[in-house]
């Protein structure tokens, strides 16, 4: 009965399905009530300033703050990526440590095998070639 979290265990679990969803809240509420000069202050990708080509990570910002208006296509249009993958993955992990911190047993999940990273790199990649040659709404400068 090896996979039995001790209540150590469990309290880091939980505090792992509690601290994923308020860092992102915190963020899209950040970016909701913040004013229009936090927007100069935006990062500049520097892979992009050198090669003019997107990065996976570009419009991160830009489409976090089209989540805190609601506005999900634009924040699709704006990084695909944190869309499609990083936002049902934060989900995901939040199910996978409430359901450990409530069940007291560890339950494995697909990012603990070393096969799931060759379909996240595909993905990466995959959106990473699309957005370079479909015009997605990128203004980044």
């Amino acid at each position: 009965m090896d996979d039995l979290l001790t209540y150590n265990q469990r309290k880091k679990e939980l505090i792992k399905a509690v601290s994923l969803p308020a860092a992102f809240f915190s963020i899209i509420l950040f970016l909701r009530l913040a004013p229009l000069w936090v927007k100069e202050f935006y990062p500049v990708c520097v892979f992009t300033k050198l090669t003019k080509i997107y990065c996976p990570g570009c419009g991160t910002a830009r489409s976090l703050e089209a989540m805190a208006k609601f506005d999900l296509w634009d924040a699709f249009l704006y990084n695909p990526f944190l869309c499609l993958f990083v936002i049902p993955l934060f989900v995901y992990l939040c199910v996978i440590y409430t359901l450990r911190a409530r069940s007291g047993r560890y339950i494995s999940s697909f990012l603990s095998s070393p096969k799931s990273a060759l379909p996240v790199l595909i993905l990466i990649t995959g959106i990473w070639i699309l957005r370079n040659i479909f015009p997605f709404r990128l203004s980044i400068s």
